[in-house]
């Protein structure tokens, strides 16, 4: 929904709230052609009708109505961001110290970012990086206000945790590798397969453990620092990677599900419970949670 604009979501509420196209012009105090023309945008981002339109019966299709809570969700987000940036002090420049695993999607992040810098202008950032380990460590010991985390963890007492998105780990590959046209990867299909692992990586030693029980013995001979210098490599063809789903979305990559393997990644926020959060803070949690997680960019 990278063209989605927030207008174009308080239409589509209102409408939904009065079931009339001329009560939300009213409401939204916009001409009725203006509102009409912004849902039929929506329409088109979204693919689909999200309004059956009858002269007395008004009413959301199915899409509508799978759309309406995020939406929603959205739109508060994005009206609890507002409130802070006015109530804080005019002039005043909030920080955000924020940890980011490197197996989450910088893009992703990037938006949630965006998001606040809309609210708060004069707001300063720093992101730090390390294992999902260190930056739980440098949150509890008071260096990070946030982080963002990509290995399912038992997350210490102390930190307070959103799940944003779970998603499956894939074999993503060139278009011409030997294992591309096939529907899905077999774990014996690794066997002798050079395997591209991330370091300090609790999903790469689960890997490993499958493959073992399954007597497959791919070749685990280059490590990396990121999901982004995977991707990096197996582009070069030196091999396949498996990463999270949300990782490949958009590149000109094969990904396929492998068989037996059954592993699920949750990108989580956290911070340390009993923390009080900046207006910054506020509103990247406000709007992270409100965001799309499947959806890389």
């Amino acid at each position: 929904m990278a063209t989605m604009e927030m207008h174009q979501v308080r239409y589509f509420l209102a409408v939904s709230r009065t079931l009339n196209f001329t009560k939300a012009a009213e409401e939204c105090n916009v001409a009725q052609p203006s509102l009409t023309r912004a849902i039929q945008k929506l329409e088109e981002e979204f693919g689909g009708l999200l309004f059956h339109r009858e002269r007395a019966n008004t009413h959301l299709t199915e899409l509508g109505k799978a759309m309406h809570p995020h939406l929603e969700r959205t739109f508060q987000a994005a009206q609890s961001a507002k409130e802070l940036a006015t109530s804080y002090k005019k002039g005043g420049v909030v920080h955000l110290r924020l940890g980011i695993s490197p197996t989450v999607p910088a893009t992703a992040v990037s938006s949630v970012l965006g998001g606040v810098r809309q609210a708060i202008p004069a707001f300063e950032l720093t992101i730090g990086g390390g294992t999902d380990a260190k930056l739980l460590e440098d949150a509890v010991a008071g260096d990070l206000d946030l982080i963002v985390v990509g290995d399912d963890y038992e997350l210490p007492e102390r930190v307070r945790a959103w799940a944003l998105h779970r998603e499956n780990i894939l074999a993503v590959m060139k278009s011409d590798h030997k294992l591309a046209t096939q529907k899905s990867i077999a774990i014996s299909d690794l066997d002798g397969i050079d395997i591209i692992q991330l370091v300090n990586c609790s999903l790469a030693d689960r890997i490993r453990q499958v493959c073992a029980e399954a007597g497959a013995n791919p070749n685990f001979t280059i490590r990396v620092a990121n999901c982004d210098q995977a991707i990096s490599l197996v582009r070069e063809g030196l091999g396949i990677a498996t990463l999270p789903a949300s990782m490949v979305t958009g590149t000109d990559l094969v990904a396929k599900p492998i068989e037996g393997l059954n592993i699920e990644r949750a990108i989580t926020l956290g911070t340390v419970a009993g923390r009080r959060f900046s207006p910054a803070s506020d509103a990247f949690v406000k709007l992270a949670r409100a965001r799309d997680w499947s959806k890389s960019a």
